[in-house]
């Protein structure tokens, strides 16, 4: 279903960015959708309720800014990646911890 006026005037703000752009609601899965010429499928939005958030969206994910946009999502792949590696070696200096201790401890009672 095409959403040609809306409360926030999302759908005019949307064509500000392209004017190709058109705002739907499908209601065979109830979300909004961003189409493109031709009616061309560009993206689903995640959100339940038109909102400034799509404007966002859609300008953030435009092709222009494919370089920009991949750069972003491998620094945080990268900062996620880090604090994984920074966890595990957090658990496993833990685990040789207690392992040692209890060796230890056992070691101790041997010679009293």
């Amino acid at each position: 279903m095409l959403i040609t006026h809306d409360v926030f005037d999302i759908a005019d703000r949307l064509k500000e960015i392209d004017s190709n752009y058109t705002l739907h609601y499908n209601r065979a899965n109830g979300k909004f959708e961003l189409r493109g010429k031709g009616g061309v499928l560009l993206l689903t939005y995640p959100y339940s309720q038109i909102d400034a958030r799509m404007v966002e969206l859609a300008r953030k994910t435009r092709v222009e800014r494919s370089k920009e946009l991949i750069r972003e999502m491998e620094e945080h792949n990268l900062k996620l990646e880090e604090r994984r590696s920074r966890e595990e070696n957090e658990y496993a200096l833990e685990s040789l911890k207690e392992i040692a201790g209890k060796h230890y401890a056992s070691e101790t009672k041997r010679y009293y």
